[in-house]
């Protein structure tokens, strides 16, 4: 097949959607499909470029940082080039942006323009917390426009029971026209050996607000100087733009010292700091799906979440650990000395952890079906 995925933002970047679509592509091209991903350019890097197995291309257009996303560059170069690429399948990921509305409006117009003929397929990677009161009246006014995504698609893909339940409450979509397909992770390896003394926690992924990484610090300052723990370590691994409020916050807790700081790492290194950790921590306000979790607990780390929308379906999953939220900074001390003290066995999992390859075969299944 000839599939093309749409990408609102830089596919080779960090991110649960960028994953997705990077794994998706990389493993559907393994298995001899033609995959080539077209997607904004917020990175300014080439416009072309073989990646991992595929073809991105990058479209660049300077009133996409302005309007939302729109991006005429992108009707344009659809306009011109969607008949070369003559795609078996169409799959635009992402609902965050106008960018998924404009390309699922563009295309279907296209189609028969063009006498083109193939099912679009989309995955809103859907996450409905707002924190603000302009962000909730904004979101409303958004669905109105959005629900053509929904509506124009051939198959909606989620990924999580908590966003099939809002994508069906949220646009009355019917339930027949959605699939669930879990994400992936890398490698499924659980045989974890305590290589040091102390408890090492850690936190990976971006530095904003409904990711609840101060509830982590405040946890952290609790297990020290609450239940006396000095002996501990928490590596904060990601960017954005909390971080200097984290660090801020760090300085007031008096945390400095038990703190590491580092950036987004290289697989190899993000898999050895999730291995060597003890417990991987998300105290989250929202989550679609939790992807660092499942990639955590195939690792063989025990993981604490908050007990909030798509988190609370790994809880059955052995090695995870729930907390109400917001999240009480001695239960979760406590529940972090728990764990440590125990013998805690991760895995075996549910068809919800699984690697990529598995995951892909669910897709090049949807995409034959249609």
């Amino acid at each position: 097949m000839k599939i093309l995925f749409i990408n609102y933002m830089e596919t080779s970047a960090p991110g649960g959607i960028n994953k997705t679509v990077r794994e998706i592509a990389k493993n559907l091209s393994k298995c001899n499909h033609e995959v080539t991903v077209l997607q904004a350019n917020p990175l300014d890097l080439p416009e072309e470029e073989f990646y991992e197995g595929f073809k991105i291309i990058r479209v660049s257009s300077k009133f996409e940082k302005h309007f939302y996303g729109l991006s005429p560059a992108m009707y344009s170069y659809l306009k011109k080039h969607l008949k070369d690429i003559n795609p078996d399948v169409v799959h635009v990921h992402g609902y965050h942006t106008l960018l998924s509305v404009e390309v699922i409006t563009i295309i279907k117009n296209l189609k028969s323009k063009l006498n083109l003929n193939f099912p679009i397929v989309f995955s809103p990677h859907l996450d409905v917390v707002n924190s603000t009161f302009a962000g909730k009246h904004l979101w409303k006014f958004y669905n109105l426009i959005g629900k053509y995504a929904f509506k124009k698609s051939s198959k909606i893909i989620s990924f999580s029971k908590f966003e099939t339940s809002k994508i069906i409450s949220t646009f009355f979509m019917d339930n027949s026209k959605l699939s669930l397909i879990p994400h992936g992770v890398d490698l499924i390896n659980i045989n974890k050996n305590k290589t040091q003394d102390g408890i090492n926690l850690v936190y990976s992924g971006y530095l904003i607000n409904r990711k609840g990484v101060d509830f982590i610090l405040k946890s952290l300052n609790s297990l020290i100087y609450d239940f006396n723990v000095k002996d501990v370590s928490l590596t904060i691994i990601g960017e954005g733009p909390e971080r200097k409020k984290l660090l801020n916050l760090s300085k007031e807790l008096n945390l400095e010292e038990y703190i590491i700081w580092k950036p987004f790492l290289s697989r190899e290194d993000l898999i050895n700091e999730i291995k060597k950790a003890d417990i991987f921590m998300l105290l989250s306000r929202s989550e679609a799906y939790g992807i660092t979790v499942a990639e955590s607990l195939a690792l063989g780390t025990p993981c604490i979440v908050t007990k909030r929308t798509a988190l609370t379906e790994f809880l059955n999953e052995p090695g995870c650990f729930g907390v109400n939220y917001p999240p009480n900074p001695k239960e979760v001390a406590d529940l972090i000395i728990k764990i440590y003290e125990s013998d805690i066995h991760v895995g075996s999992f549910s068809k919800k952890i699984r690697t990529w390859d598995k995951v892909a075969e669910d897709y090049e299944r949807v995409y034959s079906s249609l």
